[in-house]
């Protein structure tokens, strides 16, 4: 209906908008879905079901035949941050995160050194985004609150790990998804999609940049003005210290949890492809089933290792305060999965923006088309909270304008999935934005306000590299200049940053 029309772009920009003028987001999604069922409806009286039908499919469905069709998925998504809210509430009564601080603090002893644990831990889980964003918040919070670290600093941290570490490893759920469409749509080289995937790894400049930031901002402690201003928005801590409590009552649940769902990611894909291919096994993998049953597990076992340490009276506290403080986030993904559809499908926010990308790139056949490719992907994926979405839509068109310009072809590719992370990044409706603040522990505007300047600071870097390398026709020129402009720009951030805090430090006196 929109999809030849700027209104279609009415949706998304009037929810980016709300949440910066409300600063709340479960409230701004809603206006959302109710402007979307103005705009669709043919008469008032049909706003209302409109916006009940989409906000009711993010839990069931109904089929052809007229029968309910659970939305499985998003059930077990919920059913998993449940678990893992009950599961926090465990370690804490059991004693075991007071146990692990008083450990930590004898080994880690500075904001500096608990944020590189979350960048490692980060990096090391590049399985699946949402599986590292909330297992890396679960390892690195207690840690982070006992040195002074913010939660705000740590869902960068996790969100700007997660999902660029995902889409450098080809060996992922994102790398699988990738090479999938690489395929269906025949995308790939002649050496066939994983190689293609494999390609692009070292033209993707943003992927790189981000986690390149991460490690600037930890070594040389880089603040902005956001990240000064909102510290622990909406924290909350329940720790119950336990005289007779280990380090192994955090440690064994945690990594209970990780192998758990490790093991459940790649048994869901064995068992929807009876293949016992590393890469159609992540490609069939089911990421909602696999946290939830892994997480299952994990917290059965994890029950049964801390009963002795635990009061008679605090089973009912840990249930209350477990689903509690997941409920926000909850509440925040039952919108954004509701608006979702409606954005890309009924407002077709996505197909309008790849017309126009595509009309205006056909009549521009420049050596420039990395740029624009990553431009044009950034914006859709910030308008639709999706870098999957993005994806689909701009692969085919980012290849097919590539190939018909003369365009360096796997520059183009990765343009596209730079652009498409960085828009995803840097989008307060992103789930993977939602679920790097609730791993965390810290409001979800608060971690969107905090991250966007490093995200863009990073993307700027990015672009950069992107325009030198297609204009020089040489990659790592563009990573020349890159790695020194970056590095440099964020040296001489950390020098005054230091010593402004020298100056005021001696004004107190």
């Amino acid at each position: 209906m929109y999809a030849d029309s700027a209104l279609s772009l009415v949706v998304p920009l009037s929810v980016i908008a709300l949440v910066f003028i409300t600063k709340r987001v479960v409230l701004s999604l809603f206006c959302g879905v109710v402007i979307a069922g103005v705009m669709m409806a043919q008469g008032w009286q049909d706003v209302a079901p409109y916006v009940w039908k989409h906000i009711s499919s993010v839990f069931y469905g109904i089929d052809s035949s007229g029968e309910i069709v659970l939305a499985t998925n998003g059930l077990y998504v919920f059913g998993f941050l449940l678990i893992l809210g009950i599961l926090s509430q465990l370690i804490a009564h059991s004693g075991g995160v007071g146990a692990f601080v008083a450990w930590a603090r004898q080994r880690v002893k500075s904001p500096r050194g608990s944020e590189f644990v979350a960048f490692i831990a980060g990096v090391v889980i590049f399985i699946d985004d949402y599986f590292n964003a909330l297992s890396v918040g679960q390892i690195s919070r207690s840690l982070n609150d006992a040195n002074g670290s913010t939660r705000e600093r740590l869902a960068y941290i996790i969100d700007s790990t997660s999902a660029p570490i995902c889409i450098l490893m080809p060996i992922s759920s994102w790398g699988a998804y990738i090479i999938g469409i690489l395929e269906s749509k025949h995308l790939a080289l002649d050496s066939g999609a994983f190689l293609t995937l494999v390609a692009s790894v070292w033209h993707n400049y943003y992927a790189w940049f981000a986690l390149l930031m991460v490690f600037l901002s930890i070594y040389w402690q880089v603040y902005f003005k956001g990240m000064r201003t909102h510290v622990n928005v909406k924290r909350t801590i329940h720790d119950h210290a336990h005289s007779s409590s280990s380090i192994w009552l955090l440690i064994a649940p945690i990594a209970l949890l990780i192998i758990s769902v490790a093991a459940m990611l790649f048994y869901s894909g064995y068992a929807q492809s009876g293949s016992f291919s590393l890469m159609i096994m992540l490609q069939n993998t089911q990421t909602g089933f696999s946290l939830f049953w892994g997480g299952l597990f994990a917290l059965c076992v994890s029950v049964v290792l801390c009963l002795r340490h635990l009061e008679t009276d605090s089973i009912v506290p840990i249930i209350r305060y477990g689903v509690g403080s997941m409920m926000p986030a909850i509440l925040i993904l039952i919108f954004a999965w509701a608006i979702g559809p409606i954005i890309n499908e009924d407002m077709q926010t996505g197909r309008y923006l790849a017309a126009f990308a595509q009309h205006y790139l056909a009549q521009n056949t420049t050596m420039i088309l990395p740029v624009l490719l990553f431009v044009i992907s950034g914006f859709i994926a910030f308008a639709t909270g999706t870098s999957w979405g993005t994806f689909a839509i701009m692969l085919p068109i980012g290849s097919s304008i590539a190939l018909s310009c003369g365009a360096d072809y796997i520059l183009s590719i990765s343009a596209v999935l730079a652009g498409a992370v960085y828009g995803d990044h840097a989008s307060p409706i992103s789930d993977t934005t939602i679920l790097s603040a609730t791993g965390a522990g810290c409001d979800t505007q608060s971690h969107f306000i905090t991250q966007l300047p490093y995200v863009s600071f990073a993307a700027a870097w990015a672009l950069g590299s992107f325009c030198i390398a297609s204009i020089s026709g040489y990659v790592a020129l563009g990573w020349i200049a890159g790695i020194c402009g970056m590095v440099g720009s964020v040296y001489v951030m950390a020098t005054r940053s230091a010593g402004d805090r020298n100056i005021s430090s001696r004004e107190k006196y």
